[in-house]
């Protein structure tokens, strides 16, 4: 049996030598401890799954080790930002020293008695990603290149009223990010962040989710905010981070993790993630099946764009029809969704904005 057992060979992405591709299937099988089956019990299997993810990635070292600590935010000034909502860049610090910067953007017609949703967008591996997704644009080269691919999406979620955040992604944005002094990590921030994270036991995958969840606990502490409706997207990397933080995070209403959603290697052995998306041993316990899962039974809707050539459209299609036995098994089948946009690596808003709205919708009964 191949690794990818049980589902229709869609052909590898890439093509490795015979010997490397034997030596790659036998190796990346894994023991897939917590890979759902048919007739488990959804909710035993979900409990167990979560948490042996959590410890899995760090993040329950994490909280271990941060038990004592109390998150910091220092809210910053207030600029208008068109006639529907302000527009103001925050920080906060989440453990010792480590200060996220994140935008908050909020409609004008938010008040303690008319609480509005929250819309949380981490970005990926752009720079300015948080500046792009709040349409904080440094320059006019900025503006265009964003604005071409729709990419200001917290933006756009404050103008359909929602509060939104966008915060910086450790290891990905200029503002949180590990020098890599004398290009041991190949002068890449990311990068330099996985391997500081395996020494010390962690992941950045635990990391970021553990930024996210300080927000989260933060902005639920908001009258402003209706903590009942929570949407959570991001494109690639803020995907992935999307993703791990909606299946262990079930404040998250609604997911929408857009050009990321895919399994962890190809029926080739290729690996499909960055390398700060990394979590060592993940295979042996599931895959990004078992991820999506995880969401279930909230709302998940996976985005990807047919041209983007990161990713497998064969496998992705694969990955969703696992993804839907686990939300049968959960009662729900109607709570997901998989749809393609047109073009490659990027947010596809058509895509999302009126399926946000029904899930939300739906969500409140």
């Amino acid at each position: 049996m191949g690794i990818f057992a049980g589902w229709a060979d869609p052909g590898s992405f890439v093509n490795f030598p015979p010997s490397v591709a034997s030596y790659l299937e036998r190796i990346q099988q894994g023991r897939q401890v917590h890979a759902f089956k048919p007739g488990r019990d959804f909710v035993k299997w979900q409990v167990s799954a979560r948490a042996a993810l959590v410890e899995l990635i760090g993040l329950q070292q994490m909280r271990d080790e941060l038990a004592d600590f109390h998150p910091r935010v220092i809210v910053g000034e207030v600029h208008e930002a068109g006639d529907a909502f302000t527009r103001s860049l925050c920080s906060i610090e989440t453990e010792p020293g480590v200060k996220i910067p994140f935008y908050l953007l909020v409609p004008k017609t938010s008040s303690p008695a008319n609480p509005l949703p929250l819309f949380l967008a981490p970005h990926g591996h752009d720079v300015l990603g948080l500046h792009s997704y709040a349409g904080a644009f440094k320059d006019e080269v900025h503006r265009k290149k964003v604005m071409a691919k729709q990419g200001n999406i917290a933006e756009q979620a404050a103008s359909r009223g929602f509060i939104a955040i966008a915060p910086a992604t450790r290891g990905l944005a200029a503002e949180v990010t590990v020098p890599d002094p004398r290009g041991r990590h190949g002068n890449r921030a990311c990068r330099a962040q996985l391997m500081h994270c395996l020494v010390a036991g962690r992941t950045p995958v635990a990391e970021r989710v553990w930024d996210m969840q300080c927000l989260l606990d933060w902005a639920g502490r908001d009258p402003r905010v209706d903590s009942g409706r929570i949407v959570m997207a991001g494109n690639s990397g803020g995907g992935v981070l999307t993703a791990y933080t909606s299946a262990i995070d079930t404040r998250v209403s609604v997911a929408v993790p857009s050009c990321s959603f895919a399994p962890v290697i190809d029926t080739g052995g290729y690996i499909f993630h960055c390398d700060c998306c990394m979590v060592p041993g993940l295979r042996n316990w599931g895959d990004w099946a078992e991820l999506g899962g995880l969401i279930a039974p909230r709302r998940l809707l996976i985005v990807h764009g047919l041209e983007d050539s990161l990713h497998h459209r064969p496998l992705i299609k694969a990955l969703f029809g696992q993804i839907q036995e686990i939300y049968r098994a959960a009662g729900v089948p109607g709570r997901l969704a998989l749809s393609w946009g047109k073009s490659g690596h990027r947010f596809y808003p058509d895509l999302m904005w009126s399926p946000i709205s029904r899930m939300l919708a739906e969500s409140r009964n």
